[in-house]
């Protein structure tokens, strides 16, 4: 659920309206503007605890956890303050270069592949750490690894992966 919905507005709306009429039919001494700010504090506070206040959709994963199972490539996924899995495992390879980036910042991500699509990583971490699936990590450098034999005249994975202030965890299955 999205934190601007209708219902959480709806419910600020009506208290606000039932406080303004109480205070001018009842000619209450009450610092409506304070009164209000506090109401919304509170109900946003209430809308947080049961609600979430995460967002993910088919490229990002931002203040939750979740699970992108992707099987049509697009160029770009983050996890954002959350911790979440980018799952490239069904990504099928032609005769053509796919090239995707992958960020995790300020949470822990983890990339599944498939061991038998071809894929050149260029794995980059600043102020985090980033596990390739030979268990190998960077942590403040950039490194290539490979997957298959890569050749420019079939189709190859050109995946970018960075981890800034997290933890992002690349995996292979067969």
């Amino acid at each position: 659920m999205r934190i601007f919905s209708g219902f959480f507005f709806g419910i600020v709306l009506l208290v606000v309206g039932v406080v303004l009429l109480l205070n001018t039919i009842f000619n209450l001494n009450v610092h409506t503007f304070r009164l209000i700010i506090g109401i919304v504090i509170v109900f946003f506070g209430i809308f947080i605890l049961f609600n979430g206040f995460g967002f993910q959709d088919s490229r990002n994963i931002i203040f939750r956890e979740g699970v992108i199972s992707v099987s049509e490539v697009q160029n770009e996924y983050n996890v954002i303050f959350a911790s979440g899995t980018i799952d490239l495992s069904r990504v099928k390879i032609e005769d053509e270069v796919k090239k995707i980036v992958v960020n995790t910042i300020f949470g822990d991500g983890k990339v599944i592949l498939s061991s038998t699509v071809p894929t050149l990583i260029k794995a980059s971490s600043a102020f985090g750490e980033l596990e390739l699936p030979d268990r190998s990590s960077t942590v403040f450098s950039s490194q290539k690894y490979t997957i298959g034999d890569i050749s420019t005249s079939q189709g190859y994975l050109d995946l970018g992966a960075n981890a800034v202030f997290g933890k992002l965890k690349i995996i292979t299955i067969d």
